[in-house]
């Protein structure tokens, strides 16, 4: 196998990867650990060299799409083991990944709301927007994306496991940072035929950034991936994104004639969120957090897809969407 991890400008998470991996049962000839340097500037290439990485370099930061298919066409096997920077497998994980004996494989990142706040509200988020898979472990060991078994399915590159041939003849023809490059890949292959399984054997745990600065930029730049897949026409919530504008334009026409409106209007709007934070919640500790930590984190990401849209109408999506 070949463990392939973008990377740029995040030197830390990346030997913290590399030290885990170091300690997989999986023995330590039978796979390489390949760290693609995407333009980094804070030593990130040269921290995985000296830490025995195999290192390419990207002279510019080009993004994951790119990343990864420097990865593939460098590797030295046949099997590509994807690993975001920010993840932390089990020691099991490769070893696990070859009894299966099937390809391409998903890892199942383990869900912990008690970590921290951050942690706990995206575990509230993504346990409702992809029930009842998430947390898969009380739903089953496996998980299948299929074509008519793909949309409402968890799903992400985080820990991914292909064959070089797969994932090549499947790469994405459009390159750009805001490509929704894990979604619209993952499709490619189960349209081709190839069935993806996510296995809860194959555990990791995601390090979410823990700096509110950090956690919103980010959060920011996932909104133009968030729109190139699921808000596109044809994407599988395009309708529901006009008629959220629709919504808006119709409030913004009845506040101008009736200024009014905003009296019984605010009101209305507490009470709906207050109900949302109940439906993410399981508990008060989640209810809490989702009350009044969620509302930045849905601005920036509100934001990112506002600022994606100008962008592509524009025509100006490869300038004002880089990162």
């Amino acid at each position: 196998m070949s463990v392939v991890i973008p990377a740029w400008n995040c030197r830390e998470q990346v030997e913290r990867a590399i030290g885990h991996l170091r300690q997989q049962t999986y023995p330590a000839a039978s796979f390489e650990i390949l760290v693609v340097d995407d333009g980094s500037e804070d030593g990130t290439g040269a921290a995985a060299e000296r830490l025995g990485a195999r290192v390419v370099r990207h002279e510019r930061n080009r993004g994951r799409v790119a990343a990864r298919e420097t990865g593939a066409r460098a590797a030295l096997h046949e099997t590509l083991v994807f690993l975001d920077a920010r993840v932390v497998p089990e020691r099991e994980v490769l070893a696990n990944a070859a009894r299966i004996g099937h390809l391409p494989l998903m890892g199942v990142g383990a869900s912990d709301k008690h970590r921290s706040l951050i942690d706990r509200i995206f575990y509230c988020i993504r346990r409702r927007v992809y029930q009842p898979y998430e947390p898969q472990f009380r739903w089953g060991k496996e998980l299948w994306l299929r074509p008519g078994e793909f949309d409402g399915r968890p799903k992400g590159l985080g820990l991914f496991i292909i064959n070089r041939q797969t994932f090549i003849e499947c790469a994405l023809e459009d390159k750009s940072q805001d490509v929704n490059d894990d979604t619209q890949l993952l499709w490619n292959i189960v349209s081709r035929g190839h069935a993806i399984l996510r296995h809860t054997d194959l555990v990791f745990t995601y390090e979410h950034r823990q700096r509110w600065p950090d956690l919103l930029r980010h959060t920011f730049f996932r909104g133009p991936k968030f729109l190139d897949y699921y808000l596109v026409p044809g994407g599988p919530h395009f309708k529901k994104y006009l008629g959220a504008w629709g919504l808006v334009g119709l409030l913004m026409v009845l506040i101008s004639l009736r200024p009014d409106t905003l009296l019984w209007l605010l009101p209305l709007v507490v009470a709906a969120y207050a109900g949302g934070c109940l439906w993410l919640s399981e508990d008060a500790g989640d209810f809490l957090a989702c009350f009044f930590l969620f509302p930045p984190i849905a601005v920036a990401f509100s934001a990112g897809i506002l600022w994606a849209q100008v962008a592509r109408l524009s025509g100006l999506r490869g300038r004002l969407i880089r990162h």
